[in-house]
């Protein structure tokens, strides 16, 4: 397989990771909205999107670059994505706290680990089927 169609096919993979991400956040979302009320839902809306978002911007940012281009490139691209992927979660996280009254601490960090362990999860299946 060329870089080009593994780089590709990595994209794929992980935008696909991240639209599961997110119709798992939506329906957690919705359980607790019918179990519960609107503020541990919302909640953990805001939990999965902590997540999503930034593994959304991630993907865009650190593989979009084409089989082509150096490994030191390759690498200070994701070295960046990372990076802004950790500074978009933390100012996610802030903005929660400060703008969201009020707000479920519990359903927000349960479904932001849940969507942590589903990425992880993720990531090894698309590294044992690429490899």
């Amino acid at each position: 397989m060329s870089d080009q169609t593994e780089i590709a096919t990595s994209r794929i993979a992980a935008y696909k990771l991240t639209g599961i991400q997110l119709a798992i956040t939506i329906v957690i979302a919705l359980l607790l909205y019918a179990l519960f009320d609107d503020v541990p839902a919302y909640s953990a809306l805001l939990g999965g999107l902590a997540c999503v978002l930034p593994n959304a911007f991630f993907v865009r940012y650190a593989l979009r670059g084409s089989g082509q281009q150096s490994p030191l490139i390759v690498v200070r691209w994701f070295y960046v994505g990372e990076a802004v992927k950790l500074i978009m979660t933390c100012l996610i996280f802030a903005a929660c706290f400060v703008l969201v009254k009020p707000l479920h601490v519990i359903s927000l960090f349960v479904t932001y680990l849940v969507m942590m362990m589903i990425n992880l999860a993720g990531l090894v299946l698309i590294a044992n089927n690429h490899g």
